[in-house]
């Protein structure tokens, strides 16, 4: 590999290295201009809300704030496109120049490549569309962009419409193909463009199916029809039925050999040429070249008519300063070729003299390096152009490419000064808004303190109504109704043989003393089956519990909805209350269990944006509550059970005796029937009046919760900031018709602040 190619290599891995940090200052710039757009969208929003008189309104104006959005669009629109520059794998060279310049030629000198992809002609222009041709051992092909409708009408066909003040312009190609054109024009230029519109007009059938969109490729040899317009043969032979391919045709990408050193990362851009008479020329000039090349060649032949450097030229070297960008040299940009003509050495002399003293201000190269060769000839053009070009180019492309980077990002310093400048009157403009606009913190307190004390004196009325229902003169006369309806349960048990019928019963009983040899046998274990059966019995009571706890749920959860009701109503009927301007905070959950209602009180606490734990504990705790015979009554009324055992305690020794002992006959059955029978019911019975005497239990253990949850819930060491918390989540649902319109300007007016905060971050980070 030569010195020239390695240096080419490495300032192109000398780009790649500074690309990651270039896409990130695009999309730096990219994520600003998205939070300017949701600023202004939010300032809109803000400003639209009834609360905003016309002085909030006009203080939340920023008339510059559409304007600096547009110069951040094009901050990281500009580091996109160096990002583009960096990511391209090959130096690009754009050659340009007037018609019969030498311009076509030279492509052909560099490339390799002949008339069939780039035409030359004499006294008319023959490129017809940008090419880029690129070094390729290996392929060689023409890839072509074509135009669909749309961008045809848009690129082509509006710029010649726009230029011949013929508005408005087509819309769809059936009106283009019907279109009634002048039959001519005084003016000449317009002549031209009107002959040109015309031409595309009527071959519109040879390239309207090529107007597809997307790429066409197609053999190098049949590429010509597609890059270059028709020749005089042409013309002459079909007329108006002469075929125009490249007019659907936006650009063609070639790949074939070079037939030179130093070129495998070289890339070559064929562009329009200088002074040819198009619809908005200068502006496809500009745009060929811009951030798409690397450096230009300017052709210029010396010839009859052409031996000094007019105003063509003149303005060519103006459009290519423009396009340089930050680039301070323009000579390390743009170079000039010197075509010269062996043939005609006068004429070679009388161009060298001026391009030396009007170009170069009377020293060779001082402003623009020339180079001077006979394009026609591949050999020179290698040894005399492109190799110095190279070589020039692979010294100065760093240093341009380091401007044109130091140039952007001092454009957009100048961009995040101004966004900086207007988020200042911005927040001053928000400090209004602040003082005058929102909530106050002291109304939060009062709602929160309003709230919490409303429920507290009607938690104190619900628990003083228990301790009287706990503590009174007046037995629960559910419980005993419960308990009896438990006694008689019990008690037809037993006189149905416990469950297995008398006769069963003794029967089994004969057999098992028979069999094993004593009482005990079956006396030990049928007591113990009693006493458990007994037991179940009586934890019937537990439905009356149930019924109790639910009935202290279901008073509570309406104590709690008749201060926030409106938290637990379904959608419909929120949607309703809110359309008929209701703020009926005392409105109780329709059809719900006052569990289900707590339960969803308990979540409200917990789930809210800003969460009450203590709260939400409180409820959860009288929800997590069991009232149960088996742990409520049983260890009360067990010593009743203890008489039902094969041994008992004499009443007056002291000591352990059986108190079965029957003969092992049917007789002997008979009595241990009627013996079991009497302890049962004896033991029922003292059940039955051990409950009676606790009748006030359950009630007192339900005044006991409800009084506890009373105590936490209010005056917990949480319970006043909880409040607070509780009402600052949920006051638009507690009183709709007093806090909605106030929080939705305060929605409006954080999100202003969100996005503001959003974008001093992201200038803080490209700063950075």
């Amino acid at each position: 590999m030569s010195n020239i190619s390695t240096a080419i290599d490495a300032l192109l891995q000398a780009r790649l290295r500074q690309l990651p940090e270039v896409q990130r200052e695009s999309e730096r710039w990219h994520t600003l201009g998205e939070h300017l757009a949701e600023l202004d969208d939010a300032l809109a929003d803000l400003r639209a809300h009834t609360t905003m008189d016309a002085e909030l309104v006009t203080a939340l104006t920023l008339p510059q704030l559409t304007e600096i959005q547009l110069a951040v669009a094009q901050a990281a629109d500009s580091f996109r496109v160096i990002a583009s520059r960096f990511t391209r794998t090959t130096v690009n060279i754009g050659v340009s120049g007037a018609a019969r310049m030498g311009k076509s030629t030279l492509l052909q000198s560099i490339s390799g490549l002949d008339d069939n992809q780039i035409p030359t002609g004499h006294g008319i222009p023959v490129t017809a569309v940008r090419s880029r041709i690129f070094h390729s051992p290996s392929v060689r092909r023409a890839e072509l962009e074509m135009h669909s409708p749309e961008s045809f009408l848009t690129a082509v066909i509006s710029p010649l419409h726009a230029a011949l003040d013929l508005s408005p312009a087509p819309r769809t190609i059936a009106e283009f193909r019907d279109w009634v054109y002048p039959e001519a024009l005084p003016d000449t230029r317009h002549r031209v463009l009107l002959t040109r519109l015309r031409e595309l007009q009527s071959a519109l059938m040879s390239y309207e199916p090529l107007l597809t969109g997307g790429v066409k490729t197609v053999p190098l040899e049949e590429v010509r029809p597609f890059v270059a317009y028709p020749t005089h043969e042409e013309i002459s032979k079909a007329g108006e039925r002469v075929g125009r391919a490249y007019a659907a045709v936006r650009e063609a990408r070639i790949e074939c050999a070079f037939p030179h050193e130093h070129v495998a990362r070289i890339g070559i851009v064929d562009l329009p040429g200088l002074g040819e008479v198009v619809a908005d020329a200068e502006r496809r000039h500009v745009a060929g070249l811009r951030n798409e090349v690397d450096a230009v060649l300017v052709v210029k032949r010396s010839s009859d008519t052409s031996s000094f450097f007019d105003e063509t030229d003149t303005a060519g070297l103006g459009l290519l300063d423009e396009v340089r960008g930050f680039v301070r040299s323009t000579g390390e940009f743009a170079y000039l070729v010197h075509n010269t003509d062996p043939d005609k050495l006068h004429l070679a002399e009388n161009l060298r003299g001026d391009l030396l003293r009007n170009v170069n201000g009377g020293e060779p190269d001082r402003f623009f390096t020339v180079f001077e060769t006979d394009v026609r000839d591949p050999e020179r053009v290698g040894r005399e152009v492109l190799g110095p070009l190279l070589k020039r180019m692979a010294e100065g492309l760093p240093v341009m490419d380091a401007e044109v980077l130091a140039g952007t990002r001092t454009q957009a310093s100048s961009v995040r000064d101004r966004t900086r400048l207007q988020l200042t009157d911005l927040r001053r403009a928000l400090d209004q808004v602040a003082r005058r606009a929102g909530v106050p913190e002291e109304v939060n307190e009062a709602k929160a303190a309003q709230l919490r004390s409303t429920i507290a004196g009607r938690l104190r009325v619900l628990v003083a109504e228990l301790a009287t229902e706990a503590h009174g003169s007046v037995l629960d006369q559910g419980f005993g109704e419960a308990v009896e309806k438990a006694y008689e349960d019990v008690l037809g048990w037993i006189q149905d043989g416990f469950g297995k019928g008398a006769d069963t019963w003794k029967e089994e009983a004969l057999t098992c003393m028979i069999t094993e040899g004593h009482a005990a046998a079956f006396a030990g274990p049928e007591f113990s089956r009693i006493r458990v059966e007994i037991s179940r019995r009586f934890a019937a009571l537990d439905d009356f519990f149930t019924a109790r706890l639910t009935a202290a749920w279901d008073r509570t959860a309406a104590v709690l909805a008749a201060e926030c009701g409106a938290l637990f109503q379904d959608d419909d009927s929120r949607q309703a209350d809110s359309a008929s301007g209701s703020d009926d905070a005392t409105a109780t959950p329709s059809a719900r269990s006052g569990r289900d209602v707590l339960a969803e009180l308990a979540e409200l606490f917990a789930s809210s944006c800003q969460p009450c734990p203590g709260l939400a504990s409180a409820v959860n705790s009288l929800l997590d509550v069991r009232l149960e015979y088996r742990t409520l009554l049983y260890p009360r009324v067990r010593p009743d059970l203890a008489p039902l055992n094969l041994q008992v305690t004499h009443p007056d020794t002291g000591e352990q005796m059986q108190q079965v002992a029957v003969p092992l006959t049917a007789e002997g059955a008979e009595h241990l029937h009627e013996l079991f029978n009497s302890l049962a019911e004896q033991a029922a019975f003292r059940i039955q009046r051990s409950l009676s005497q606790e009748a006030a239990v359950p009630a007192v253990v339900i005044h006991a919760l409800v009084e506890q949850f009373e105590d936490t819930l209010i005056r917990s060491g949480t319970s006043v900031m909880e409040f607070r918390r509780f009402v600052r989540s949920y006051r638009n649902d507690l009183w709709p018709a007093e806090f909605k319109g106030i929080d939705e300007a305060n929605s409006r007016f954080a999100r202003v602040l969100r996005v503001t905060q959003d974008i001093s971050k992201a200038l803080e980070e490209g700063q950075r």
